[in-house]
């Protein structure tokens, strides 16, 4: 499980990575879309090595605007099993993390149709399980959340003449598994015990990691038996700010 102080170490040591991950996502062309920000529904699974990039962002913001993001990136957590929220980074039409976003943000309107409907399928599969989890809990998750998929986008546009193929993005993808792998079980921690949800790795700094599941399930059964959202506002109000110190 990470602690603040494991968070701290990873970052003092990530300098090399960082570096690393940032000439990765430089291999990938420039695009433009025309939706700009439509489809940013959701938080995209990670590394860990992103999710250090973004906590290295949020750190270095002033505490106000990082307290903003920490609560948006919380409230995403408790929320996404009952409703379809935007990207806790997106502010009107504006990414405020853009040269710093996830390689699935980079990523969308790049792959092949075929392909991105491969991946479609798999997040089926794993909402079904969700639903079966959630289901043996005695909840039942909204269909509107269930069902819903971000539709291909066919509106992304690559500046210039670049060229880009399902097999380059699968290698720019090994890439920077393989930085982030160096972190060797800290990587592995957060693939598997995290589900690569920089929300949950949040939340669990904020309330521990089995506390964070526990208040997960309650904040779920409240809004969906009664509607009542105040169990998430508390939370929310009396957050504390888990990035100071960090540097």
């Amino acid at each position: 499980m990470f602690s603040r102080h494991d968070i701290k170490k990873l970052l003092q040591n990530s300098v090399h990575q960082l570096q690393g991950l940032k000439e990765t996502y430089a291999l990938l062309p420039s695009t433009r879309c025309r939706r700009k920000t439509n489809c940013c529904s959701m938080l995209p699974e990670m590394t860990l090595l992103e999710a250090l990039a973004v906590i290295k962002r949020l750190v270095d913001m002033p505490s106000a605007m990082r307290m903003r993001f920490v609560q948006n990136i919380i409230g995403y957590f408790f929320l996404n099993p009952v409703e379809i929220t935007l990207c806790p980074f997106l502010e009107g039409q504006d990414c405020l993390i853009y040269a710093d976003r996830f390689f699935g943000c980079r990523a969308y309107g790049l792959w092949s149709q075929e392909y991105y409907e491969k991946l479609s399928a798999h997040d089926r599969l794993v909402k079904i399980h969700l639903r079966k989890q959630w289901k043996s809990l005695g909840l039942s998750l909204p269909s509107k959340v269930v069902d819903f998929q971000v539709p291909y986008c066919i509106y992304v546009e690559i500046d210039g003449h670049a060229f880009i193929d399902d097999k380059m993005l699968l290698n720019i993808s090994d890439t920077i598994e393989a930085i982030s792998g160096r972190f060797s079980q800290w990587h592995q921690s957060f693939s598997r015990m995290y589900f690569s949800d920089l929300s949950f790795l949040l939340s669990s700094l904020a309330f521990g990691l089995t506390e964070s599941i526990q208040l997960k399930f309650t904040v779920v059964r409240d809004i969906i038996t009664t509607g009542n959202m105040t169990g998430l506002e508390k939370i929310i109000d009396e957050l504390p700010d888990l990035c100071a110190g960090l540097a």
